[in-house]
């Protein structure tokens, strides 16, 4: 990941409030799949549950590896991605760290939360937990102890949000106090 330094959009690790897993909600495991840049990837990380509740989509479309190290990736050139979910919380990894996106073609994340998710971390910080619920944002670690709403993050259905993967790097889905 690119990392850049804190400025007026950026916020500390402290100032985000995670939305966690409930104590029943089972761990998705990680995933490792290969990204190609002629085709479109679309890859979901479930929960390992009865009826395999979704908990991330990543969708990368053709053309999206700009670069991996500093060296060009070309039409053909593909790309061992691997995801994975931060225990406990709605964040993910997306490795390895030297891949570049495209700009304009970056993945997208569509995290979904309606099952198994925990908003009491949000008690006493807003005024309800729906409007917890509803501040929820894709924030992506751009720097030391700074992060950064991912572009385009908001509703991506019900109980879902999804934005824009411009870098590999650290995700969460969060929330900032008012």
């Amino acid at each position: 990941m690119d990392l850049l330094p804190p400025d007026d959009t950026t916020v500390p690790t402290a100032d985000l409030v995670v939305l966690a897993f409930d104590a029943a909600a089972p761990a998705p495991a990680s995933a490792s799949f290969y990204v190609g840049n002629a085709t479109t990837t679309t890859r979901t990380l479930r929960h390992p549950d009865a009826t395999g509740t979704l908990y991330l989509e990543l969708r990368f479309v053709p053309g999206a590896l700009a670069s991996l190290n500093g060296t060009p990736l070309g039409a053909d050139d593909s790309v061992l991605v691997t995801v994975t979910p931060l225990a406990g919380e709605y964040g993910f990894t997306l490795s390895p760290a030297g891949l570049v996106f495209t700009e304009g073609l970056a993945p997208t994340a569509l995290f979904a939360f309606g099952r198994y998710a925990d908003p009491s971390v949000a008690d006493g910080l807003f005024a309800t937990r729906d409007a917890y619920v509803a501040a929820l944002d894709v924030w992506a670690e751009v720097g030391f102890d700074a992060w950064s709403v991912a572009p385009g993050s908001g509703p991506g259905g019900v109980d879902e949000v999804r934005a824009s993967v411009e870098a590999a790097g650290r995700y969460w889905l969060a929330a900032v106090p008012q």
